[in-house]
C-alpha cells in the first residue's frame, strides 16, 4: 500500500504545475514546473503581455538531485532573454566537484543545495526537518548557505479554494569572497540571490504538497507567482 501511495504522489508531481507571475498586478510571465520523486525538477518560463513585447524571454532550467538528500547532481539552463542567450550545464564528478561546461570546477561539500533543489525539497518534505536548518548552497559557481524559516500556517487562495499552507521565508547568504566566474547571467538567477531581496513561499500542507504562491520583494518592485488550478 505504501508503495502504491508513493507512486501516486510521483505521478501527480510529474503531471506538472503552472503559475502566473505578476508585477504590480500585471501578468508578466507563465511558469511551468515539472517535478518527480526520482530526483528531477524542471522549470520553463515564458514572458507574456507587454513584458514579452518589450523583453521577450523563454528560459528552461533542469536540475537533477539525490532523492534522499536533495543534494545537486547536475543541472543545466537554456536562456533566450532578449538579446542575451546562454546554454550552461554542470555535473557532479567523482571527486565531489561541480564541473561547469566540462572545464570550471567548483568544490562543493556533500548534499549541497541550489535554488532548484530547495524548491523541490520544500514540496517533498515536512516543515519540521526544514525549519531554521542551514544548508550548503551553490549558485552558478558562488557558494554560501541557505535556510527556510517557517513563519506561520495560513490560508492562501489557489484559484479555486482556500488552501492551508506552511508559510516560509527563504534566506540565502552568498560568500562574496569566492567571486563569480560567470560574466553574465539571466534575470532570475541574478535577482534571486541579490542582497536585500525578501523571498516568501506558501506550500500546501495537503499531500501531495504544492507551492501555492511565491512572493519576491526586490528593491524596485514586488514579484508574485500564483498557482493555476
Amino acid at each position: 500500500m505504501n508503495r502504491i501511495y508513493i507512486l501516486l504522489i510521483g505521478f501527480t508531481l510529474c503531471a506538472g504545475q503552472s503559475y502566473t507571475v505578476t508585477i504590480f498586478g500585471m501578468a508578466a510571465a507563465n511558469v511551468e514546473q515539472n517535478i518527480n520523486t526520482t530526483g528531477t525538477i524542471k522549470y520553463t518560463t515564458q514572458n507574456r503581455g507587454i513584458f514579452d513585447l518589450i523583453w521577450p524571454a523563454t528560459n528552461v532550467y533542469t536540475t537533477q538531485y539525490d532523492p534522499d538528500t536533495f543534494g545537486i547532481t547536475s543541472w543545466r539552463k537554456k536562456i533566450r532573454q532578449g538579446k542575451f542567450q546562454s546554454n550552461i550545464s554542470a555535473e557532479l564528478d567523482s571527486s565531489g566537484s561541480l564541473v561547469y561546461n566540462d572545464k570550471t570546477k567548483i568544490n562543493i561539500q556533500g548534499e549541497t543545495q541550489t535554488i532548484f533543489t530547495l524548491l523541490a525539497m520544500v514540496q517533498l518534505k515536512n516543515m519540521e526537518p526544514l525549519d531554521t536548518k542551514w544548508f550548503n548552497y551553490e549558485h552558478e559557481g558562488q557558494l554560501g548557505k541557505a535556510r527556510f524559516i517557517w513563519a506561520d500556517s495560513s490560508h492562501i487562495w489557489n484559484g479555486k479554494d482556500s488552501t492551508l499552507c506552511d508559510h516560509y521565508r527563504l534566506d540565502i547568504n552568498i560568500n562574496e569572497a569566492l567571486g563569480q566566474f560567470m560574466a553574465n547571467s539571466d534575470y532570475f538567477m541574478e535577482e534571486v540571490i541579490r542582497e536585500g531581496v525578501v523571498r516568501e513561499l506558501w506550500v500546501s500542507k495537503e499531500i501531495p504538497k504544492k507551492i501555492i504562491q511565491v512572493r519576491i520583494k526586490t528593491k524596485w518592485y514586488p514579484v508574485l507567482a500564483t498557482i493555476n488550478e
